[in-house]
């Protein structure tokens, strides 16, 4: 672990004024903290990526705290100790048991309460010893990372991001099913209790209960772990160089891709949600995007430029699909009143609840994203979609899945899952998800997205520093040491700031006229 330093730095210093620009004083209260999340599904090796995140972040001058949220469980149980020593099986389950507790009686963001709660006591300790205690809270300007081990509901995520804000990174880890499988078999975990495992820890039917899917689409830097240590070590490092912008890093296809399918899903204005898909050639150039929205006549979906929009916002101000659904239910609900069921309405309403007619999508007015792709570049005729990628912010539901087998789409990539589809069950015979396979390369192949997030591509491979000495041309090296985050957050708020300008002004230009 580095030393940590004990000088504080203060926005209104005694220091006398110097001709320094005040933009400058103002970007010395740049937080060099770093609060970062693991997610990772069970059996995923979360513990491995942990320890290389420490080593690495440790190698660039940081003072590093780890905080398992294991531990702040266990504290909370009656027996803290035995908790602790249960292992396999029975550990898992009791942990779970008492996180989920955990949110039901408070709240479920608990957990990342008491994560912040570790942070701040962490802060203290490292970067307190030398000041007055004022009573106000300790800004350190010093470089320190807390790494929180691990994430498992979406709130504890929201928690975070508003506490720490641009400070705070999520890091997903990705597996597959079947090697995370052998992970607990190697802890001697019988197949079923595997089996009950993995579907608890990815989506509890327990509202309180952990939902590691809908975590890990969230993330900001994605690493799947292929049980190489080297190339692990090589993604953090990546990962770490890019948050501080001290190496000429540029996106790789994948990420450059996903960008790009990110920023076509902007357009939509579906009622629904925003999905945008992009399609490449193995350069990575990009010859189709898409979203979901509504198809107009002549081509293509109606946008902002379009002179009559007929989407659902302004076409009944209503999701089409949603109607339809309801007018089942009252298909539904008269049928079962002629039988002379006198509960026929609620009835009804279990029926769509707990069937598979709460997931219906056939009656939407909006294409979606991948075919509005897939049919925009059946509009150019210089290309066409044989052996392509396709890019998709979402996994593509069964609908479109047997349009990519068919239109010869050889691999698609995806960041958030989509619990509707049912893509490999229907199609498991024309699509394989990545490495589970791997000896028939005759299908398409699904993967998971490896790498920067969309909603940190601008921050992570913008111009953020000079790169050469204007006075010879020279490229200039940077080093995380000495660099600041690309994406800062600032210590104080915009008020104090304020009044640091103003304290700042000549006393000539304040007289009054």
């Amino acid at each position: 672990m580095a030393n940590p330093a004990s000088n504080i730095a203060t926005i209104n210093s005694d220091t006398p004024a110097t001709s320094a620009d005040i933009t400058e004083k103002i970007k010395q209260r740049r937080s060099n903290e770093l609060v970062i999340g693991l997610c990772g599904a069970i059996g995923s090796g979360v513990k491995s990526l942990k320890g290389t995140l420490e080593s690495q972040l440790n190698q660039q001058g940081y003072v590093v705290e780890h905080i398992r949220l294991s531990e702040l469980i266990s504290k909370n149980s009656d027996d803290p100790e035995a908790t602790q020593n249960l292992i396999g099986y029975n550990r898992y389950t009791k942990l779970q048991d008492l996180g989920d507790k955990l949110r039901e009686n408070y709240r479920n963001s608990i957990m990342a309460e008491l994560a912040v709660k570790e942070i701040s006591i962490s802060r203290e300790i490292q970067f307190g010893k030398d000041r007055v205690d004022d009573g106000t809270a300790l800004k350190n300007t010093k470089k320190a990372a807390y790494i929180i081990n691990q994430i498992k509901h979406p709130d504890e995520i929201e928690l975070l991001h508003q506490v720490y804000r641009n400070n705070f990174y999520l890091l997903g880890l990705l597996r597959t099913e079947e090697e995370r499988k052998q992970n607990l078999k190697d802890e001697l975990i019988p197949d079923e209790q595997i089996a009950s495992l993995i579907e608890r820890d990815r989506k509890s039917t327990d509202k309180h209960g952990q939902q590691v899917e809908k975590c890990l689409h969230k993330s900001d830097y994605f690493i799947k772990n292929i049980d190489d240590e080297d190339q692990i070590v090589a993604s953090v490092n990546r990962f770490i160089q890019l948050i501080h912008g001290s190496a000429r890093i540029t996106p790789k296809i994948d990420e450059v891709g996903m960008y790009t399918a990110f920023s076509a899903s902007l357009k939509s204005a579906c009622l629904s949600r925003q999905v945008g898909a992009a399609i490449t050639d193995d350069e990575g150039t990009i010859l189709a995007t898409g979203c979901n929205d509504v198809p107009k006549f002549g081509g293509g979906l109606y946008n902002a430029d379009s002179l009559s929009d007929k989407r659902c916002f302004n076409n009944g101000k209503q999701c089409h699909n949603d109607k339809h659904k309801r007018l089942l239910q009252q298909e539904i609900t008269k049928i079962l009143s002629e039988k002379g069921i006198t509960e026929a309405p609620l009835l009804a309403s279990e029926i769509i609840e707990n069937s598979k007619a709460k997931s219906l999508i056939e009656y939407s007015r909006a294409i979606h994203a991948e075919m509005d792709a897939i049919t925009s570049l059946a509009r150019n005729s210089s290309y066409n979609t044989l052996h392509k990628t396709l890019f998709c912010t979402t996994y593509p539901c069964h609908v479109c899945a047997r349009h990519i087998v068919s239109a010869g789409i050889k691999r698609v990539v995806y960041i958030e899952p989509y619990e509707k589809s049912l893509a490999l069950q229907l199609h498991g015979d024309s699509i394989c998800h990545a490495n589970s396979n791997a000896e028939t390369p005759s299908k398409v192949v699904f993967e998971n997205f490896e790498g920067v997030s969309p909603k940190r591509y601008a921050k992570f491979f913008g111009y953020n520093q000079k790169r050469k000495d204007d006075r010879n041309g020279e490229a200039i090296d940077y080093t995380v040491v000495d660099s600041s985050h690309v994406d800062p957050q600032y210590l104080d708020s915009y008020v104090e700031y304020e009044t640091k300008v103003v304290d700042e002004i000549p006393e000539e230009l304040n007289e009054e006229a």
